[in-house]
């Protein structure tokens, strides 16, 4: 006798859900938009790869509207899971609870990103009476790049995630300098820093970060202070350099570790330096003015993993 079943019921969902998982815009695997983890594993730059997330987000909501059967193979949390997975978006390292269930809206904007900064360029202020410019190649310092190996510009809640700053801060290697930053947390919780470098020095990069772990309630916000100046009262730019700033969460991975704070020196790139194009010379700091120190506050993006919350934008 013959079934009633079309070729399209017979299909398995598992094969539906293949095709589904296949359907994505990625970026190409550029030199300098992607880190390897593993020989299978890797995570791009946040900033060119979310837009194409979006993109396949847009797609696979289109599908899902072809029929019922789609519907619920697209609105199935086991199936952006694995979308997270299979697009790298997470790595295979990251595990959420058993409970966490929002991996769609995770799909399009994922704070735990290695790559995701919730500090954002644009909203520097800076001091009234400052001093300070921009420079593309740091001047008396080693070269510094970032973790796609391209230089960098320098200026002068219920998961509880570890909230992780830092920072890269430099001297000139002819000139003694100093700098402090300073972390104020909503919860009122503070972190601050001072380093101090002598004349005739290395001119290496150090990289200073701190690990925000033991909080009651998770932070709203965190104003960030840097401030650095020479220590000879010279005549121009050799006051200490930051870069690198970024604020990310990571996965606790130890309850019993404290707060931390850690330095790394970096050791410079000399075989790439001769190989850069030329850079442009320094350029004017126009950040605004504000009556504080240099500052800014950075909202998290955390509170957005709300189940009833269905903005995607």
């Amino acid at each position: 006798m013959a079934s009633d079943m079309s070729y399209f019921d017979r299909l398995p969902n598992e094969l539906l859900e293949q095709i589904f998982l296949s359907l994505c815009h990625l970026p190409p695997v550029t030199k300098t938009n992607h880190v390897p983890i593993t020989l299978h594993s890797l995570y791009f730059d946040y900033s060119i790869q979310q837009p194409l997330l979006k993109q396949t987000h847009t797609d696979l909501l289109s599908i899902s509207l072809v029929c019922r059967r789609f519907y619920q193979i697209l609105k199935s949390p086991a199936f952006w899971q694995q979308k997270c997975l299979h697009d790298y978006v997470l790595l295979p390292t990251q595990h959420f609870p058993s409970s966490f269930t929002p991996y769609e809206k995770l799909y399009i904007n994922n704070p735990f990103h290695p790559s995701f900064n919730l500090i954002k360029e644009n909203k520097w202020t800076k001091s009234q009476n400052t001093n300070s410019q921009v420079e593309f190649i740091p001047r008396g310092s080693n070269r510094l790049y970032d973790e796609f190996n391209r230089l960098s510009i320098c200026r002068i809640a219920c998961l509880h995630p570890i909230i992780e700053f830092s920072v890269c801060v430099a001297p000139r290697w002819d000139c003694a300098s100093e700098c402090r930053i300073c972390l104020i947390f909503s919860d009122e919780h503070r972190w601050e820093c001072e380093r101090t470098f002598p004349q005739w020095n290395d001119s290496k990069w150090h990289r200073l970060t701190y690990l925000y772990r033991h909080y009651e309630h998770f932070p709203t916000s965190v104003t960030v202070h840097l401030s650095g100046k020479d220590r000879q009262g010279w005549a121009g730019f050799y006051g200490a350099k930051f870069a690198q700033t970024r604020i990310r969460l990571l996965f606790d991975t130890d309850e019993n570790e404290s707060n931390q704070e850690n330095e790394t020196i970096i050791e410079p790139q000399i075989e790439t330096e001769i190989n850069q194009d030329p850079q442009p010379e320094p350029v004017p700091d126009n950040l605004p003015i504000d009556d504080g120190v240099v500052h800014q506050n950075s909202t998290t993006l955390y509170s957005s993993f709300n189940e009833s919350d269905s903005d995607f934008d």
